[in-house]
């Protein structure tokens, strides 16, 4: 059987879960360890209180998927479901796989628009639907590629580079030393930038911090800095001019997402670039940030904003606007970096990998 003539014969979703604790960052507090159940994150409560608190897995977890065609060839997916990943898994196969069962393997546009479609005039254009779609699509783009032998970024006219740089994101550390010394280590490994974070608790503590970073790696390796939506306007602004004094390659996430208003102000005082969009889902909630000067540097991530069909519609929407595109990559398998990765190999405007 050819490639051009597969047909989709069936979708599988699967709910991984780690078998150790989540430990991805210190700020977390345990208050249901139980497994699979939530862990608050403690981050940034002295910023904002009560108001800034989100749910993290006790033990890592997501959802897989797996496509088969009527060949026996198989694609892989993954669907980015840090928490809640059974509603990923029921989304994949109550909603999307009885929309594609015995279609055209190949029509993939097709089967994104008959996703998204699916869903839309309930208001479902974010959050576990789109997460679902992404796992769906890049398991779609995994098979084509299969069925035709080539790597993806072949499919998607690449490679527009062989070499990806990469940050380290995350300098772990509970001291400002630890973090001094992971830092070193990490940028002596190679990295092109490491990541640290504010928003914990004391301001001006936290630049400290960063301070001591920017001067260990200094060049050797930048420093990003993710704030996670932490601040007030008037802390961020802050905090903001005190990174642009260090020369941080950007400042993530100081707002909340949802204040886009907020976000075009501080753009528009500052000059150290300021990087947002890990939460949005498709090209127009990016086109809204980008049209309006929110953001200079945007952060999908392949498996929720809507996949590698609908990242790479970002990626051209972000192109318009003269604007670079990182690749936001957070808990999960293989498949997400990979899906991520050949996604980037294929873009003209792409910055830089997490």
């Amino acid at each position: 059987m050819s490639g051009s003539s597969a047909r989709i014969a069936a979708i599988e979703a699967f709910v991984l879960v780690g078998d150790k604790d989540y430990a991805g960052d210190a700020g977390l507090r345990a208050v249901r360890p139980e497994p699979q159940e939530a862990v608050l994150s403690a981050r940034a409560l002295a910023a904002i209180g009560d108001l800034h608190i989100c749910a993290y897995p006790a033990q890592v977890q997501t959802c897989v998927v797996k496509i088969t065609a009527d060949d026996g060839t198989i694609g892989w997916g993954e669907a980015h479901a840090p928490l809640g990943a059974r509603a990923t898994q029921a989304i994949v196969q109550d909603v999307l796989a009885p929309l594609l069962i015995g279609e055209d393997a190949l029509a993939i546009d097709r089967h994104w628009e008959r996703m998204y479609g699916s869903m839309r005039l309930r208001g479902h254009v974010a959050g576990f639907l789109m997460e679902a779609i992404a796992g769906v699509d890049i398991a779609l783009w995994d098979l084509a590629g299969k069925l035709f032998g080539v790597p993806v970024y072949r499919l998607l006219g690449g490679p527009y580079r062989t070499q990806l740089p990469v940050y380290a994101s995350g300098v772990p550390g509970t001291t400002v030393s630890e973090r001094v010394a992971a830092a070193e280590r990490l940028a002596s490994e190679g990295y092109s930038a490491v990541k640290t974070s504010i928003g914990r608790g004391d301001i001006d503590s936290d630049l400290a911090g960063v301070q001591a970073i920017v001067g260990a790696v200094k060049g050797k390796a930048d420093v990003l800095v993710d704030a996670h939506g932490a601040y007030t306007a008037e802390n961020a602004l802050y905090a903001a001019r005190r990174l642009q004094d260090m020369g941080v390659y950007w400042l993530e996430d100081p707002l909340s997402p949802e204040d886009i208003d907020g976000y075009v102000r501080l753009s528009a005082a500052i000059d150290v670039p300021i990087a947002s969009g890990e939460t949005e889902c498709t090209r127009w909630q990016f086109e809204e940030r980008l049209s309006r000067g929110a953001v200079d540097v945007i952060l999908p991530d392949v498996c929720r904003a809507g996949g590698i069909s609908e990242g790479r519609r970002i990626a051209t929407v972000a192109s318009l606007h003269n604007t670079r595109w990182a690749a936001h990559v957070s808990m999960g398998t293989s498949i997400h970096v990979a899906a991520a990765a050949h996604l980037a190999a294929a873009s003209a405007n792409f910055l830089i990998f997490e």
